[in-house]
């Protein structure tokens, strides 16, 4: 298992790299070859980010038949949550190419598999009682989905507020196949109107699932992660309120949905600190 962790990191790294990379173009280099040149990067790294995203199913493999299931910890259902952020941004670029968008998807891979390997053995806890255990593994389903579909939609609003910025300070010089500005604000907007019902059913099996295990008092210390949990529903809700009723468009709700992010992410923190 550590081997394959090893290659699936190094992978997530080149994949990085070649995300990033980004030679000089000659002055001579007329548009078609600038955007031969492009695309062959572009392949490139997308075919990297995809054998990593290979290897990390291949750890999370080795980790099951280590005992080790992705819904059995948080940190393992984070890993579980990148790798199907990643799968989820290499479908979309195959409909739309989204080039910057896979230099952050790449880290959020590393990221996820690292956590899930450096805090799983530790962290497992035992199997939940058997009343509970299809509502259990339907909320941490759901909640894994829906923090895959929400690290996707911050990404995009990460790379809108960018690009949103660079070009209101006349930085921003349009690359071949790229996404325009309202591509990415209607492509933020399904990611957000996707995922919001999905947490929505994470919420109802999340309550059942309390209400099963003996109500509010078995809640305990996980206090913190309801509070955070309904604050990011609340937030994409918000978002499409806004959206809708309101005619809120581009920054606001980019940095609203950045907001419900960081929320999701203090959740695992929390689990980190107590763990």
């Amino acid at each position: 298992m550590h081997l394959l962790f090893i290659l699936a990191a190094l992978t997530y790294g080149a994949a990085s790299f070649a995300y990033g990379l980004d030679p000089d173009e000659p002055d001579s280099a007329s548009r078609s070859q600038v955007a031969r040149q492009a695309s062959a990067r572009q392949r490139r790294a997308l075919l990297l980010l995809a054998l990593a995203g290979l290897l990390h199913i291949c750890t999370i493999g080795a980790q099951c038949v280590r005992g080790e299931h992705p819904f059995e910890s948080v940190f393992l259902a984070t890993s579980l949550g990148a790798l199907i952020a990643v799968a989820g941004y290499c479908v979309l670029t195959l409909v739309r190419p989204m080039h910057a968008l896979g230099a952050v998807l790449a880290p959020v891979g590393l990221l996820g598999l690292a956590v899930g390997v450096m805090f799983g053995a530790t962290s497992v806890h035992d199997p939940l009682p058997a009343p509970v255990h299809s509502l259990a593994t339907a909320h941490i389903a759901l909640a894994t989905a829906g923090l895959a579909g929400f690290t996707l939609a911050a990404a995009v609003a990460g790379l809108y507020l960018a690009m949103e910025r660079r070009l209101r300070a006349r930085q921003w010089k349009p690359r071949p196949g790229a996404m325009s500005l309202a591509g990415l604000e209607r492509l933020h907007y399904q990611l957000v109107l996707l995922v919001t019902p999905v947490f929505t059913l994470a919420i109802v099996t999340g309550v059942l699932w309390t209400i099963r295990a003996g109500g509010v008092e078995s809640i305990g210390a996980r206090w913190i992660e309801i509070l955070m949990a309904v604050i990011a529903w609340l937030t994409s809700v918000g978002v499409l309120v806004m959206r809708a009723g309101l005619g809120w468009r581009g920054r606001r709700l980019a940095q609203l949905t950045l907001v419900a992010f960081v929320c999701t992410l203090l959740v695992i923190v929390w689990y980190g600190v107590r763990s």
